[in-house]
């Protein structure tokens, strides 16, 4: 069996085929295992297919969390501290309750390991967005803090996971860039949070108080992105339908050859790794720097 790669026109052609007719994810298995050479305008093409579809979509779903948690700040400009009769303190637990609920469950994000992550993904998006939404309806301080509360749950539960995920599509040295084209919609959420709350609680005369408009507006659209990510989410390279079959088959291989293996497995949790990726300085050290520019 030979493997031969033209990197003019980016393909690769194998010579040796397995005898029977596995499934379609074990015809690329094989097909990967035999790869010894993925051509640089092939992998450029892959790339390029993931940068125009996976990536700006978990980077509109991180605007969206964004929006969502930032949005409260807006609310009370518009009425919310007044209509529900919260006090100066109650609401900077409003404010805190949040960020105490993501720092508790954070740890969901093992669920990305665990689950496929198109499931995953839209039980986040839907958890948040209800959570979101919900706001609205809140005419109590205890309610408003038990919707902030689960919002912080599953937005904790969806941005630490994306990482994870994109690692399965890019190489080491591709995906620091993207991780920080996914977390730039965070900053940018909130350069026009303020406007668009502007617009939206503009209403002289509104058919109810305009800060219980404004989460109905900005928690709404998380149900049709859910559905969107539910459908079109990848688990992995080899189930992206945005790539062919060679494409899905190549992309296995530069999976393989990083990390040993072809994409997201539902398994077992290994503590040992756990442990080991707490004590190394290379994922523990960025948390001194991100407290003190945060805090």
């Amino acid at each position: 069996m030979t493997t031969q790669d033209d990197p003019e026109k980016g393909q690769m052609e194998e010579t040796d085929m397995t005898d029977g007719s596995p499934g379609k994810d074990t015809e690329i298995a094989v097909a990967s295992s035999r790869i010894s050479l993925v051509s640089v305008e092939l992998e450029r093409r892959i790339v390029r297919k993931i940068d125009r579809t996976l990536l700006p979509l978990v980077w509109i779903l991180y605007l969206l969390a964004y929006l969502d948690r930032g949005n409260i700040g807006n609310a009370n400009i518009a009425g919310l501290s007044k209509d529900l009769h919260i006090s100066g303190p109650e609401y900077q637990w409003l404010l805190t309750i949040f960020y105490i609920a993501y720092i508790l469950f954070e740890w969901f994000a093992i669920m990305w390991k665990i689950l496929p992550p198109h499931i995953w993904a839209t039980v986040c998006v839907v958890g948040w967005g209800f959570a979101s939404t919900l706001q609205s309806a809140t005419y109590s301080w205890s309610g408003m803090m038990a919707a902030r509360f689960f919002l912080g749950v599953f937005e904790a539960a969806f941005g630490p996971g994306i990482p994870y995920l994109l690692s399965f599509f890019y190489l080491r040295h591709e995906i620091g860039f993207r991780i920080g084209l996914f977390i730039s919609a965070g900053p940018l959420a909130t350069c026009f949070a303020g406007a668009l709350a502007y617009g939206i609680t503009s209403n002289k005369t509104p058919p109810i108080a305009n800060w219980r408009i404004l989460f109905i507006v900005e928690g709404l659209p998380c149900f049709l992105a859910a559905v969107v990510v539910f459908f079109f989410f990848p688990d992995s390279p080899e189930k992206a339908r945005f790539l062919t079959k060679e494409e899905k088959v190549a992309a296995r291989s530069r999976a393989v050859r990083q990390v040993g293996t072809g994409g997201h497995e539902s398994e077992k949790i290994n503590f040992k790794d756990i442990k080991a990726g707490l004590w190394d300085p290379k994922a523990s050290g960025p948390f001194p720097s991100s407290l003190y520019i945060t805090g």
